[in-house]
């Protein structure tokens, strides 16, 4: 077991996480006694009180446990587990926080973020090979494998939300972009034929799924719809009475309602307005928006699966039309 003190933490945090590691690693198996107190403090060159608390704070965590006149023993196994997300947002922070739920109390997660940043999707990967008993990774693409991944044990892997491209060699828990957005109109055709348009908010420079457009265009013309795809952010004179608004950017969803105030549209009536990704705040904007979402917290229910039980989950969850005051 190495340990290097660095200033950025307490050296109790330190300790406790350098034997977690190794449990994790496999250096200390389930039921085998640990270095001793006087062991650690001599072997490491710290206090016998730094020793005790780093053994406390993982006795606490049930890491470990401890035997009258024996010592600490290792009382489980502990997982050390990566999870890459692109962004944070509250859709995202739905999927963690059902993870967290679910997993065991033996998995440790450190949580990274790659925000569409390929060099450092890279970086990350690479600097994580072997650290890590699993990976749930957030690919950078939806239709590109990022072959970075590779490097890991694919046994290891859980591929999460992206996902059009051949990975069945992979567990993954992936949501669809393209029919599945069809499909969604589809339920709701009804709806939409009280618009005489339908526009697509989806500037160029969206991380979304590019997939779906040809299907918007597909749903509109089927459904004697005019349609038309603004690829840029939403502006004022975007906005116009008797037209529906397919939106990408939660940030364009509400610079468009501020408009639609702004003139005197009323939402459902005056235009109609679908976003992607439910969240909470959705639900009470005016009488509440119309969203395209998958279950995010379903992905991850079925990540902790993976994680707790190693199964070998290939899964699409369902996306569907949350219909709402604003269509």
């Amino acid at each position: 077991m190495e340990v290097n003190f660095l200033s950025n933490t307490t050296k109790v945090k330190q300790m406790a996480e350098a034997i977690r590691m190794a449990i994790s690693q496999g250096e200390f198996k389930e039921g085998e006694m640990l270095p001793s107190i006087n062991q650690i403090s001599a072997r490491y060159n710290v206090a016998r009180d730094t020793a005790f608390k780093a053994f406390q704070e993982l006795k606490a965590s049930g890491v470990i446990e401890s035997a009258p006149t024996k010592g600490y023993y290792v009382a489980s196994s502990v997982n050390n587990v990566m999870v890459m997300l692109d962004i944070f947002s509250p859709y995202k922070n739905d999927l963690y926080n059902a993870l967290t739920r679910n997993i065991s109390p033996n998995n440790r997660l450190d949580l990274y973020f790659h925000h569409y940043n390929e060099d450092h999707f890279n970086t990350v990967i690479k600097n994580s090979v072997g650290r890590y008993n699993k990976y749930l990774v957030m690919n950078l693409y939806n239709d590109q494998f990022s072959e970075v991944l590779n490097l890991i044990d694919k046994n290891k892997v859980l591929l999460l939300d992206f996902g059009k491209f051949e990975k069945s060699g992979y567990a993954y828990v992936c949501q669809g972009f393209d029919t599945t957005l069809y499909d969604c109109l589809k339920s709701a055709a009804h709806l939409f034929k009280k618009y005489r348009k339908l526009n697509f908010i989806f500037p160029a420079n969206s991380e979304h799924p590019r997939g779906g457009i040809h299907y918007f265009h597909q749903f509109c013309a089927e459904n004697n719809l005019r349609s038309e795809l603004k690829e840029q952010s939403v502006l004022e004179n975007d906005i116009v009475p008797g037209e529906a608004y397919l939106i990408v950017s939660h940030a364009d969803l509400i610079e468009a309602i501020k408009i639609c105030r702004t003139k005197g549209l009323k939402l459902g009536e005056d235009v109609g307005i679908v976003t992607f990704n439910d969240a909470p705040m959705l639900e009470i904007i005016d009488n509440g928006i119309t969203t395209i979402s998958t279950d995010f917290k379903q992905m991850g229910v079925q990540a902790a699966r993976f994680i707790n039980h190693n199964e070998r989950v290939q899964l699409y969850i369902p996306t569907r039309l949350i219909i709402r005051g604003s269509l």
